[in-house]
C-alpha cells in the first residue's frame, strides 16, 4: 500500500481541507442517513479513499464493524478488492443477534459487488490463528474495544499481517485513551508514524465523529516476518487474555442484565456500545 496514493486519494473525495470539508460524494451522508451506526460520512470517505488505493494483491482489514455503515462505506464502487471484517458482538449481548442480522442485510444491500468476508469472534484471538487472511493487510482499519490495552494491542497484534507498508485507521481517536495508546506504541516502535489526526472538536463531531487517525507502518529488519513478538505486546495481550479480556465479558454481561449500570459505563468506559444500550433500552 504507497501511503502517498492513500493521501491523494483522501485529497480528492473533499472539496477543501478534509478537517473542515464534507466529501464531494453525497453517497457518504446518503449512507449515514440509511445504516445505522456511528461512522460520520467524512470518516467514510476516508475508508473508501484507503479501500480505492489498495494493491490487487493485498486486503482490508476491519476489526469492529456493528450494522455495517463502515464496510459499506469502505467498499463502494470498488468491486475488485477483498475486504475483511472481524465482529463478535460480546459488547451488544443479545442485540448482537439483531446487529448482525441487520449487518448482514447491509451488505447484501450496499456491498453485494465486493467480495467481503466477514469473521465472528475476538480480534486478538483470531489474530493469532496462521491462515487467517490469504494476503498481506495494505489497509487496517480498528474499531474495536476502547481501552488503553486494547489499542495498544490493536497496533501490535496486526503486525505481522501487515503489508511491507501499510496505512492504519484508528477510529475514536479523540478519546485521550486511545491517542494516548498508540502514541505510547508509536515511541516504541519507529516503523510506525502518525500522518494524519481528523480530531473531533465535540464528542460526536458531524464531520469526524470521535475523531479518526491515519497511520502508517512501513517494515524493517526489526518488524521482518517471522521476527519474536515483542515485550510489550506479548505481557499485554497475556493481560488481556487472563484479565482484562474476561473482566470486560462479565462487565457487559452485567450491564445487560442491570441497564440502570449504564450511565456509569459510559462515564468510566465512553464508547458507542454503551449508547447503542441506552438508546435501545429507550426504544
Amino acid at each position: 500500500m504507497q501511503l502517498e496514493r492513500f493521501l491523494e486519494e483522501v485529497e480528492a473525495s473533499f472539496d477543501g481541507d478534509p478537517q473542515v470539508s464534507d466529501p464531494s460524494d453525497p453517497a457518504f451522508a446518503e449512507l449515514t442517513r440509511t445504516v445505522n451506526g456511528y461512522t460520520s460520512a467524512n470518516e467514510l470517505a476516508v475508508l473508501n479513499a484507503a479501500a480505492r488505493a489498495l494493491p490487487e494483491d493485498e486486503c482490508y482489514l476491519e476489526v469492529g464493524s456493528y450494522k455495517g455503515r463502515s464496510i459499506c462505506g469502505a467498499v463502494r464502487s470498488v468491486p475488485d478488492r477483498t475486504f475483511y471484517v472481524l465482529e463478535n458482538y460480546l459488547e451488544f449481548g443479545m442485540q448482537g443477534q439483531e446487529a448482525r442480522a441487520e449487518l448482514e442485510h447491509n451488505l447484501a444491500t450496499h456491498a453485494a459487488h465486493a467480495d467481503v468476508r466477514l469473521i465472528e469472534g475476538n480480534c486478538f484471538s483470531l489474530l493469532r490463528r496462521p491462515g487467517l487472511l490469504d494476503r498481506p493487510v495494505g489497509v487496517y482499519f480498528y474499531d474495536g474495544e476502547h481501552t488503553a490495552t486494547s489499542h495498544y494491542l490493536a497496533l501490535g497484534i496486526i503486525e505481522p499481517w501487515l503489508a511491507d507498508e501499510a496505512v492504519v485507521l484508528v477510529d475514536d481517536a479523540t478519546y485521550p485513551m486511545v491517542t494516548d495508546a498508540h502514541d505510547a506504541y508509536i515511541a516504541r516502535h519507529p516503523q510506525w508514524r502518525v500522518e494524519r489526526r481528523w480530531d473531533a472538536r465535540t464528542n460526536d463531531d458531524p464531520r469526524w465523529a470521535n475523531g479518526l487517525h491515519a497511520l502508517s507502518f512501513r517494515r524493517d529488519a526489526a518488524t521482518a516476518r517471522g521476527s519474536e513478538e515483542p515485550w510489550d505486546v506479548r505481557w499485554r495481550r497475556l493481560g488481556y487474555r487472563t484479565v482484562l479480556g474476561p473482566g470486560q465479558k462479565a462487565a457487559w454481561t452485567a450491564i445487560h442484565r442491570f441497564p440502570g449500570l449504564v450511565p456509569l459505563a459510559k462515564r468510566l468506559y465512553p464508547s458507542k456500545e454503551a449508547s447503542s444500550i441506552e438508546a435501545s433500552d429507550r426504544s
